[in-house]
């Protein structure tokens, strides 16, 4: 059977059509800003794929905590493709690094979110994205660099301030500018603290395996920073960490197989 997966994440949009040897045989990207333009891109790429009746997951920046963003969706979208669910992009990411099994999967990006399951519940901590920016991100460690070298972020959206953290990495490998390794060291300890929010709702953990995700976990530097830091300082459970090699378009599409067939 032929699914879709769709990952709206905070930058890009991407959606991918596997044929049914679950090979990717179209693609699109765009930038993911408005909800009516997403709606207006998908529903044009995928009617001009000729894929309207092919059953369809949307995993979504947001759908897990505003109800109003997965409405809008389900509204605008399911008279025009084979919409079976729109899930968040944090249940995404999990399902492509653990397929519906048990894990910590930690998404670094602009924002980030802790997201585990506990008795086949989906549950997160932090991606609240307050106006600082979710303790630990991108955005939130962007904006404790601009302000203390106080440069005028005022025009500035979430990205371009989250994307200063590639000046921050380099001065930290280069120059080991004291500056930039404290505000690292910062982020460390904020995203630890959701380890062990999570840790609080579970007795006994012997073995615990993490995924890392988002363009902060891509950068070896930090993630090499951020690992160590959590394993010297989180001794029990034993905690292992991985890269997820299956993309969220496509741990989504094979979620869409499943409803339709459980629909049948």
């Amino acid at each position: 059977m032929y699914a879709i997966g769709i990952d709206r994440g905070g930058s890009y949009t991407r959606i991918s059509i596997f044929d049914t040897s679950f090979t990717e045989i179209k693609n699109y990207t765009f930038i993911s800003d408005s909800l009516e333009n997403f709606v207006k891109e998908t529903s044009n790429f995928i009617q001009e794929a000729k894929a309207e009746k092919i059953p369809c997951v949307i995993s979504c920046k947001g759908a897990m905590t505003k109800k109003e963003i997965r409405d809008f969706i389900i509204q605008n979208l399911s008279n025009k493709i084979n919409l079976k669910a729109v899930i968040s992009d944090a249940e995404g990411a999990h399902r492509a690094a653990f397929n519906e099994n048990d894990g910590f999967l930690i998404i670094i990006g602009t924002g980030s979110v802790l997201i585990y399951k506990k008795d086949g519940k989906y549950l997160i901590e932090g991606g609240k994205n307050p106006p600082e920016g979710d303790p630990g991100s991108g955005k939130w460690i962007g904006l404790k660099y601009l302000k203390s070298i106080n440069k005028n972020y005022d025009s500035f959206n979430d990205q371009i301030i989250a994307s200063y953290t590639n000046e921050i990495i380099k001065k930290s490998i280069e120059n080991k500018d004291e500056l930039c390794l404290k505000i690292l060291n910062e982020a460390f300890i904020e995203l630890s603290k959701l380890i062990y929010k999570a840790l609080n709702n579970f007795d006994n953990i012997n073995n615990l395996k993490i995924a890392l995700i988002g363009g902060l976990s891509s950068n070896e530097y930090f993630r090499n920073g951020l690992s160590n830091y959590i394993t010297q300082n989180i001794k029990k459970p034993k905690i292992n960490f991985f890269i997820p090699e299956m993309t969220i378009q496509k741990a989504s599409a094979l979620y869409a197989i499943k409803l339709n067939e459980n629909n049948k």
